[in-house]
């Protein structure tokens, strides 16, 4: 390697400068999160080139220290020796800061920790006077003296005190965090080992070196934190950079803009061109706001993040980038793509009690802006806030109530015009909760298909319905069958039959006496929705379509579909009502022509029902018959009506 002045072997040492100075050069060219973890692993490299640096030519100068004053040969030797103590200090204040121990921990913790980084440094500087870690002879040169061990002891110090707050807040971390820092700690560990048992060669830069690789892939990665296809910050460095100001108490706000029709554009125009306009959306905006923080969520979802951001300053951003996307974005091969946007504002005021809320409160803001015709921003309010911690409230008791079993089912009446009697029934599911009392079906039917719990939610309502059936003989309340509800998800469950038909024979039920409500949104796939609707008819279960004109109707589908009935919306119910409008006439003779049973809903009074009754409806359901009823409210009722004339 060449003529070196001292015995030492620099071969490991000298190997891993280009290396180290490669990794800082990659990571300053990235632009950071502002997070200490950022700050502390920069740090690291800093005193562990600083220290490989100084280790060489301090050894070097060891040799001929006659030649250069004492004060410069102190100098360098100090310099490597605060350098090492700094860079095991630093590793350890990084895996602190992982674990995010020191605010959990509060301040004190972090200054306690430091005390001893902070008296070796000290010990450093007095040792041109005190000659406490080492001292320079006029006549002999350099000696270590009795502490000199002593920053080998703070390192040990700090690599098991990094180990004990990996170790004690394991359960707040990700595995892959948790093995990268254990492996950098034992790597740093078998170093110190290495460097006491081949005292002549400098092998300490290399082990640093390798710890501060296995912290790079597995948490640093600039790249780890950008998407690739728009070339911004990710929704995990949105995570990071959140979590930390909310743990810190900094407060910050959020400036969303979301591509109107984003998936239909992402259709027409394929995937490249979308990826590219957003690419080119994204450098936009870094270049036109200097000191935003810029993530894509995914979806045509971007978020501007700064500590200062109010609203008049969001107005004025928000004019700026509606009035650009006036005009179109161009991708790649000259492709021009138009698009728009919908803004939202989440301001430094609104509560912010961790990253999931933030989150959540976003994505509700961009489902909100989505509904309605807004040429301005969309601002987050306490309204919102509520609607969004009542939705986590039910979330929570849904989950509960799935895992007790303590799901309810109500039933609804239906009138069947023919008989003029009550005979049909409609199940539907009810939650309770000791706080919120009875939540309606449209509030936690939606957050059960987000949150993937409607497959055990239709599961537990259709055992009810079969424990219904199984406790009441249907025949002697005069009741033919029941209908229940199915959500489109279920509909996509490919074994949803064979459950079926395995929970409806657990409890000795025949499948005729239920009938199955599929809405309208269900029938999308169509070729999923027939074999899965053929299989369960083979097995004797029959459909009715719910909901009919609430959604974009498909006569074709319809009828391509095996339902035997079909419920028309209340809504268009009412509407026939309200306006002099024929609509509902032609539709139910359409259907009656088909031979298609026609249930219509939103029955307010007896004139409803009666003229209902002359357009050909079969069954009719609503308030002037009954609203939902408990199992035992609904059996007796049933008991109390049995001769009730409804139309005369």
């Amino acid at each position: 390697m060449g003529n070196w002045l001292s015995a030492y072997n620099y071969d490991f040492a000298l190997a891993t400068i280009p290396v180290q100075i490669i990794l800082m050069v990659v990571y300053y060219l990235r632009r950071q999160l502002p997070t200490k973890k950022s700050q502390y692993f920069w740090l690291v490299m800093v005193m562990n080139l600083f220290m490989t640096v100084t280790d060489i030519w301090s050894c070097e100068l060891n040799e001929v220290w006659q030649e250069y004053p004492l004060s410069f040969s102190y100098g360098l030797n100090m310099a490597y020796f605060i350098s090492f103590i700094l860079r095991g200090w630093a590793l350890f204040a990084y895996a602190a800061e992982v674990a995010d121990a020191p605010k959990r921990w509060g301040n004190l913790f972090s200054r306690i920790l430091t005390l001893p980084a902070i008296l070796l440094v000290i010990m450093v500087l007095s040792t041109p006077w005190t000659a406490a870690i080492f001292t320079m002879d006029p006549v002999s040169g350099y000696h270590n003296t009795s502490m000199y061990y002593s920053i080998y002891y703070c390192t040990w110090f700090y690599i098991l005190a990094s180990l004990g707050v990996v170790f004690y807040w394991r359960r707040e971390m990700s595995l892959k965090l948790q093995m990268g820092l254990y492996t950098g700690n034992i790597i740093l560990a078998v170093g110190l080992v290495m460097r006491h048992s081949f005292m002549n060669t400098l092998v300490t830069s290399f082990f640093s070196l390798l710890v501060i690789l296995i912290i790079f892939l597995t948490a640093q990665n600039p790249d780890s934190f950008r998407d690739r296809k728009v070339d911004v910050f990710n929704r995990a460095a949105f995570s990071e950079m959140v979590t930390e100001f909310i743990l810190s108490g900094v407060p910050f706000s959020c400036l969303g803009i979301c591509v109107k029709d984003y998936m239909l554009y992402k259709a027409v125009y394929s995937t490249e061109p979308m990826y590219a306009s957003l690419a080119n959306i994204g450098t936009w905006l870094n270049a036109q706001f200097k000191g935003f923080y810029i993530f894509y969520f995914g979806n045509g979802q971007l978020i501007l993040l700064n500590q200062s951001l109010d609203y008049v300053d969001v107005q004025g951003m928000t004019k700026s980038i509606k009035e650009r996307f006036l005009k179109s974005w161009h991708a790649n091969g000259g492709v021009e793509v138009p698009l728009d946007v919908d803004t939202i504002f989440l301001s430094r005021s609104i509560p912010k009690v961790d990253v999931n809320s933030v989150e959540i409160c976003l994505e509700r803001a961009f489902s909100e802006v989505s509904r309605i015709d807004n040429p301005e921003v969309y601002v987050v309010d306490e309204m919102l806030l509520e609607k969004i911690n009542r939705q986590e409230k039910i979330k929570i008791a849904l989950g509960k109530a799935l895992r007790n079993g303590s799901l309810e089912i109500n039933l609804q009446p239906l009138y069947a015009v023919k008989q003029n009697k009550m005979n049909v029934a409609e199940v539907l599911a009810r939650l309770y909760d000791d706080e919120l009392g009875y939540i309606p079906p449209q509030e936690f039917i939606p957050i059960a298909e987000k949150s993937g719990n409607i497959m055990e939610l239709g599961r537990q309502i259709f055992a009810k319905t079969c424990q219904f059936i199984s406790d009441y003989d249907l025949a002697a309340l005069g009741i033919d069958f029941v209908t229940v509800n199915l959500s489109p998800a279920q509909c996509m469950n490919k074994d949803l039959g064979e459950e079926l038909d395995r929970i409806a024979r657990r409890h000795k039920i025949p499948l005729h006496k239920i009938r199955l409500e599929i809405t309208e949104s269900a029938t999308g796939d169509m070729d999923t929705l027939a074999s899965q609707m053929q299989k369960m008819e083979n097995i004797g279960v029959r459909f009715l379509l719910d909901d009919f004109g609430a959604g974009t109707s498909n006569l074709v589908r319809l009828l391509n579909l095996p339902f035997s009935m079909v419920k028309i919306d209340m809504q268009l119910v009412w509407s026939h009502f309200r306006s002099s409008s024929n609509m509902l006439v032609h539709i139910m003779k359409m259907f009656c022509d088909e031979k298609i049973s026609i249930i219509v809903e939103g029955v307010e009074d007896k004139h409803m029902a009666q003229t209902l009754a002359d357009m050909g409806c079969e069954y009719e359901q609503g308030y002037y018959f009954s609203p939902p009823l408990s199992i035992d409210e609904f059996v007796a009722f049933i008991e109390k009506h049995r001769n009730t004339k409804w139309l005369e």
